[in-house]
């Protein structure tokens, strides 16, 4: 989604995959001196193995024709015969062979002979590769991986990969990637970045040698297909059970059940992580990201206040009214504003707000200038009404069919959907949304034809979900023209393109999944525990549940006080039980309380030194919501779990 910079960077409308690679190539322009030589006596000794039986026969035939010139004395000391040797062996010598000695001309007639098949074909050739590591460059990033250690180990570099690395440089982990394609257009920019690239198949056990994934603290693998990132993960475990390993996977109930082999949220689908924001954002204006919840989603909104709006007042009474959290300020000039229960917003200061979408759609609303006088004033629609009640999704695959789900489990009322796919749409993608009743038409949205007979006059918003950013592109520009108040809803790759939408176009709602995605498998990498992870505007907004165990810091503090204290806001808690509902600031927290936090860092550079678990706390079991049905996971859970303190969790959770 669009960048939220500083007005000093605003301007120039940097994108936050621009400014992370800006960081990064000043950070990391160069290794460190330490870990060039290092690598480089690494280096050498691979070179010494590879070319030992030519470096073996150089050195046997230079000290047998040297013992035999000391022998004969020909030469009466040690540096002069050596010397003699090695000019007989570039054919320099002037020494004359012996007469009446048939081994010495055996040695004399042969050493050159010799001397000049290892030199030029194998002795030079080692001093060339030693010195020129651009001639083998995928070796030399085996040499410089020797180097680390406590680094993460990417597998495969593709579109989410290719974030998750960025993010990890960026908060000062070293990172291994591993790719079997040396041609991928991403291979390029990691070797820029002075991040290692291993060439190979992850799936091959012996490529976590070379990777030291022995020493790794961590381990991610995106690639996509569900089969081949759990073998990896399970070739990963063979090799060491304690590594933090994360998934992406697509299945769901596969994710659930792998999760109970591999640890609490170490198996993400970066579909269903992307899903819920695009279905909100299809749904209601208002929406830039969805966070997961134990009641269903809540968004998040940034809004620039308007002179003399509702929303024009102090953080407590505007909390209070539109039943929102308060996230983030920035005054009218972009500084950072601290977060104060009688801090005042004024008009265009700009504020990120947490809620139900019901709720931020209503604070959209009521953000026009003068309308605490004006309050009759119309407002533009901000979610599907009854004559404007149909969401037109164009793409089926693993992207768009979660977005229908979401759209479905988490919009009351759901609104009309049409569905615009290709004849190459999988077949199961095609059965199961047509017995949800949805209408699906064989087509290309890119033709306004297309999109009038899926019902464009009727249209709340067009969701183009294929993974061609190009075509979603044409697919949105075909919309806009038949009807320029059409809402809009773009996936694409690049959160650069995302942002210049916003600035030639006027869509404001492009989005890359990818992006969405990565957070979330980054920080899971290297913080096991994290429930969802939010990216906006280089700062992190963290899910994370927690049990309050006895003696913990904040037992006995009021949710006001940690928000306060610690930045962690408390947006569901669990009690003997029993969720409790409408939390108020002067909620106290006891011993045995499990409780859902938003927490907020104040950037990837820094987050590594952020202590997002409390001292002494410990991560809850929560269970993290999947995207599709709702009521179907819980039972499929309930009927699989083994395990009965956790089947008595679920349980008393649902």
């Amino acid at each position: 989604m669009k960048s939220v910079l500083p007005a000093k960077t605003a301007a120039v409308h940097a994108s936050d995959d621009e400014l992370r690679l800006e960081r990064l190539r000043q950070h990391w322009r160069r290794f460190p001196f330490f870990r060039l030589i290092l690598a480089t006596l690494f280096d050498f000794g691979a070179l010494v193995r590879d070319s030992w039986v030519a470096l073996l026969g150089f050195s046997l035939i230079s000290a047998i024709m040297t013992a035999y010139l000391l022998l004969s004395e020909t030469i009466d000391t040690l540096t002069l015969a050596l010397f003699e040797t090695l000019r007989m062996l570039v054919l320099q010598s002037g020494l004359d062979p012996p007469q009446g000695d048939p081994i010495g001309f055996v040695i004399f007639f042969l050493t050159p002979m010799l001397g000049l098949a290892l030199i030029f074909q194998s002795v030079l050739n080692f001093g060339r590769l030693f010195l020129d590591k651009g001639s083998r460059r995928k070796a030399w990033q085996v040499s410089l991986t020797a180097t680390l250690r406590n680094h993460v180990v990417v597998c495969g570099v593709g579109q989410i990969s290719y974030r998750v690395i960025l993010q990890l440089l960026d908060a000062d982990y070293e990172v291994v990637a591993i790719e079997k394609d040396w041609e991928s257009k991403f291979v390029p920019v990691m070797l820029r970045l002075k991040a290692p690239v291993i060439k190979g198949d992850a799936r091959d056990p012996d490529i976590f040698k070379p990777a030291k994934a022995a020493s790794a603290r961590g381990l991610v693998t995106t690639v996509n297909d569900d089969l081949v990132n759990i073998e990896i993960a399970l070739s990963t475990r063979r090799l060491r059970s304690d590594l933090q390993v994360v998934m992406r996977i697509f299945n769901q109930e596969l994710d659930v059940n792998l999760e109970r082999s591999f640890g609490r949220n170490t198996a993400f689908s970066s579909s269903a992580l992307a899903a819920p924001t695009l279905a909100a954002a299809a749904v209601s204006r208002s929406i830039t990201h969805v966070l997961p919840s134990p009641d269903g989603v809540l968004g998040i909104a940034e809004i620039t206040i308007a002179p003399d709006s509702e929303l024009c007042g102090f953080v407590q009474n505007i909390e209070g009214n539109f039943d929102i959290w308060v996230l983030r300020h920035r005054n009218a000039k972009g500084q950072e504003q601290s977060l104060r229960t009688m801090t005042q917003f004024e008009g265009s200061d700009t504020v990120l707000l947490l809620g139900a979408m019901e709720a931020l759609a209503y604070a959209h609303e009521r953000n026009q200038p003068g309308n605490k006088l004006d309050f009759l004033r119309a407002a533009a629609l901000q979610q599907p009404e009854p004559h404007l009640n149909t969401v037109i999704v164009y793409g089926l695959g693993k992207v768009g069919y979660r977005v229908i789900h979401e759209i479905r489990r988490c919009t009351k009322p759901c609104p009309a959907i049409t569905v615009i796919c290709g004849e190459d749409t999988p077949r199961s993608f095609l059965e199961n949304v047509r017995s949800m009743g949805i209408r699906v038409i064989i087509g290309d949205a890119r033709e306004a034809d297309a999109l009038r007979e899926a019902g464009l006059e009727r249209a709340y918003s067009v969701a183009a979900v294929t993974n061609d950013s190009l075509v979603n592109l044409q697919v949105g520009l075909t919309a806009r023209r038949l009807r320029n108040d059409i809402h809009l809803i773009l996936r694409v790759f690049s959160d650069v393109l995302a942002d210049r939408l916003a600035t030639l176009f006027g869509i404001y709602t492009a989005f890359s999944s990818s992006a969405l995605a990565a957070p979330t498998l980054t920080t899971a990498t290297v913080m096991p525990g994290i429930d969802h992870v939010i990216d906006i505007g280089d700062q992190l907004f963290t899910a994370i549940t927690l049990n309050v165990r006895a003696h913990d810091e904040f037992v006995g503090q009021r949710i006001g006080q940690l928000r306060k204290r610690t930045n962690m806001l408390v947006i569901a808690l669990r009690r003997d039980g029993t969720r409790m509902h409408h939390l108020k600031l002067d909620t106290t927290l006891n011993v045995g309380d499990e409780i859902l936090c938003w927490s907020i860092s104040p950037n990837w550079r820094n987050y590594v030194r952020m202590a997002i678990i409390p001292a002494k706390s410990e991560p809850g079991n929560w269970s993290r919501e999947k995207p599709a049905s709702l009521k179907r996971n819980i039972e499929c859970r309930e009927n699989n779990e083994r395990d009965s303190s956790v089947q008595n969790i679920d349980s008393q959770t649902h």
